[in-house]
């Protein structure tokens, strides 16, 4: 990633928010931003609120801040189901992916994955789903397999979720 000095992408890891203002040339509302800062030293963050008010939005943002900003960074999202991730949080990311060259230079987005165009294979977000009739072992099979230095899960609308979710993404 040549394009962006590291110093640029260090101050962008540690300042989620900064990366937002400067990467997509928004301003985040105020618990936005809070979450954002947040993001680098929690290892888990959950946001609760009714719908509209962004919160798919910060999540695609943190995914984006933490694909460019960490090398080698393999992450998973998903959602209550299929058509709900590519609906909602794929879209979003796919939104965001459109206003920054940077990150249209640097990843590819399909369907299924985004990936780093020099590293496709160990550089990558996966989007990542389970049968509804799933049982726990599936849902964990279909979860499994995300392992590297640097790893993240991007979990929306994760209310209904079945339970065995959440120990296989902690897990990791």
């Amino acid at each position: 990633m040549s394009e962006t000095a590291p110093d640029v992408l260090l101050r962008w890891k540690e300042h989620p928010s900064h990366f937002v203002r400067e990467v997509f040339g928004v301003t985040p509302d105020p618990w936005q931003d809070e979450a954002l800062e947040a993001f680098p030293t929690s290892p888990r963050l959950a946001m609760k609120a009714c719908a509209g008010p962004g919160k798919t939005a910060v999540l695609s943002w943190i995914g984006w801040n933490f694909l460019l900003t960490r090398p080698h960074s393999i992450g998973g999202a998903t959602s209550v189901n299929g058509a709900n991730l590519r609906a909602s949080l794929w879209t979003e990311l796919a939104r965001w992916r459109a206003k920054s060259p940077i990150l249209e230079r640097q990843f590819e987005q399909t369907q299924k994955a985004i990936f780093s165009r020099d590293y496709p294979n160990t550089w990558k977000l996966e989007a990542r789903t389970w049968a509804q009739d799933a049982d726990a072992q599936q849902i964990g099979n279909a979860l499994a397999g995300l392992h590297g230095k640097f790893v993240l899960w991007l979990l929306d609308e994760t209310g209904d979720y079945p339970d065995a979710v959440m120990p296989v993404c902690e897990g990791i």
